[in-house]
This record gives structure tokens, C-alpha cells and sequence, in this order.
């Protein structure tokens, strides 16, 4: 796979109705917006898209509707992870057939599998489509059973590999993944919080679930530490941690995501399906003000 990708990519939000079904007018409001702003991606019905809550002809139609509204303005990277090989080989099928430009998958989850069962579910679903694959590392979620050199080159033999995203607060096994593969893999980042940082470490490009919010600002201050100019990515990266660190203390963290997407961009995402956000206390609008104030004003 020769097509080169990178940059800001919002982990997508999967609105919902009022009837608890995904809102497709929102998600082509969503994309719209994101294409305006001049987001390089959008990765779509993963973890903040609250994949495993969704029904395989759901995350089907969430990708559909935003290829047809993105009409080739912003690529679209559909993670098509399941806990069955089967539904993921179908997701990705389905994605090539619809005209998405990536997929991305995570390991199998609940059960407990060996590294070469992974690597086979991976195969698979890299095999079901002529599609640039990137492989979706969650640090907290998966411990590799394998040292990080034989962990890159079992990676580098998938069929239609184009690269990963390394969801993980400690850069270590990020660095040295990049050192083993070089430019044979594109690397994103999937931790927010260390985004710019990840850039030392080789990241191409940056996709998470605040990017929703704070796109434009994000963009900014990762172009900023990727052109050198440290000491603004360095303050940026302050005030963004601090705001990250408030919205996961709050225990709140749904519950904020729509009261900020109403604040700054009149849009309503809904409410997460249950069992996410049921407990999550509403937003005072002067707090979620002052946290978008705080990102906006940071670059």
C-alpha cells in the first residue's frame, strides 16, 4: 500500500436520535463540518463511535452515509474490529464496496487469544478488501505476548498493511515500533493527550476523540511541533492536557462531548447508548465554555 495518509483526524462521534438509533443526518452534518474545517480524516465507528454497542448493519450504514457525504472532500478510515473475524471481514468488505479509503481493526475482544490467533484475525480481515489496513493498538486493552521487533515485522506481513494507531499514554512501544519499521508503516497516534509528543516518536498524524471539539486548535499546535516550533506546541499541550484531565475527572465524559458540540458548533449529538453515559451529571454551560476557551485560546 503506497497511499500516504496523516494529519488530524477526529475519531468520530456516532449521534443518536431521540429513538436511540444512530442519527445519519447528524453524522452528515458532522462530516460536513469536519471537511469545512479542513480535518485531513475521519475515522469512523471506532471506539468513540461506540463500536461495540452497534449492531454490524448500524456501523454499516454510519460508513456509508459518511463516504456519500464526504463526496471525496476528506478520506474516511472505517474501523471494522469485532469480536467475531466474521462480522470484521464483512465490515470490510462492505467498506471497499462503499467507496471507504482505510480500514482499521483492533484485536478480537472478551476472549482471551493467543498472538497468532490475532495476527490471524488481522490477516483475514486485511485480506477481505483492496483496502490500506491499519492495525488499532489500545495499549489498555491489548498486552502483546511478543517483543516489540517481532510484534512490528508480524504487522508488516499483512496483507494490504499500510500502518497503525497506537492508542497509549506511555510512547515507549510506539518509538520503538517506528524504530523497527521506518516509513514501512504510517503511524498515528490515538492518545490525545501525548499527541504532539508522538511526534518525536514518528506519528504521521493524530486521531482522537477530542479533535471532535477542538479540530482546527489541534491541527495548529501538532503543525507547530512538527515544524519545530516547540515552546507553542509545549504551552498548547499544557492547557489541553488540562482540559482532558477535568473532562475524564468529572466522570462525565458523554455528557460533556454533547454539551460542547452544542456550545461550539450548534450541533446536537445525542445521548451514547446505554450502558454509557447513564450516569453522567449535565454540564453547567459556563464550565464547558470555559474549558473550550481554555483549547481555543491556547494556540
Amino acid at each position: 500500500m503506497t497511499r500516504r495518509f496523516g494529519g488530524m483526524w477526529p475519531a468520530l462521534v456516532t449521534p443518536f436520535g431521540a429513538d436511540g438509533k444512530p442519527a445519519l443526518d447528524v453524522v452528515e452534518q458532522l462530516v460536513d463540518l469536519f471537511a469545512k474545517q479542513g480535518m485531513d480524516g475521519l475515522y469512523v465507528t471506532g471506539s468513540t463511535g461506540q463500536w461495540p454497542l452497534l449492531t454490524v448493519d448500524e456501523r454499516q450504514a454510519i460508513v456509508e452515509r459518511c463516504v456519500k457525504a464526504s463526496a471525496g472532500r476528506i478520506p474516511i478510515m472505517a474501523h471494522v474490529g469485532a469480536v467475531a473475524t466474521d462480522d470484521a471481514v464483512t465490515l470490510a468488505k462492505h467498506a471497499a464496496k462503499v467507496g471507504a479509503d482505510a480500514v482499521s481493526t483492533v484485536a478480537p475482544i472478551y476472549y482471551s487469544h493467543s498472538s497468532d490467533v490475532v495476527f490471524e484475525h488481522y490477516r483475514r480481515v486485511g485480506a477481505a478488501a483492496d483496502l490500506p489496513l491499519f492495525v488499532y493498538h489500545i495499549d489498555q486493552a491489548q498486552k502483546i505476548a511478543v517483543g516489540p521487533q517481532e510484534y512490528t515485522e508480524r504487522i508488516l506481513a499483512l496483507p494490504n498493511i499500510a500502518g497503525m494507531k497506537i492508542t497509549a499514554g506511555d510512547l515507549y512501544l510506539f518509538g520503538l515500533i517506528h524504530s523497527h519499521a521506518g516509513d514501512r508503516l504510517q503511524l498515528f497516534s490515538g492518545a490525545d493527550e501525548v499527541m504532539c509528543h508522538a511526534v518525536l516518536c514518528g506519528s504521521i498524524g493524530a486521531i482522537g476523540t477530542f479533535y471532535n471539539v477542538f479540530g482546527p486548535a489541534c491541527r495548529k499546535a501538532r503543525e507547530a511541533m512538527v515544524g519545530g516550533q516547540v515552546e507553542k506546541a509545549r504551552s498548547f499541550m499544557l492547557a489541553f492536557q488540562q482540559v482532558i484531565a477535568r473532562v475524564i475527572a468529572s466522570g462525565s465524559i458523554w455528557s460533556f462531548f454533547r454539551a460542547a458540540m452544542r456550545h461550539k458548533y450548534d450541533i446536537d449529538i445525542g445521548a451514547p447508548r446505554a450502558p454509557l453515559g447513564i450516569m453522567d451529571k449535565t454540564w453547567a454551560e459556563a464550565d464547558v465554555a470555559e474549558l473550550v476557551a481554555l483549547v481555543d485560546n491556547a494556540v
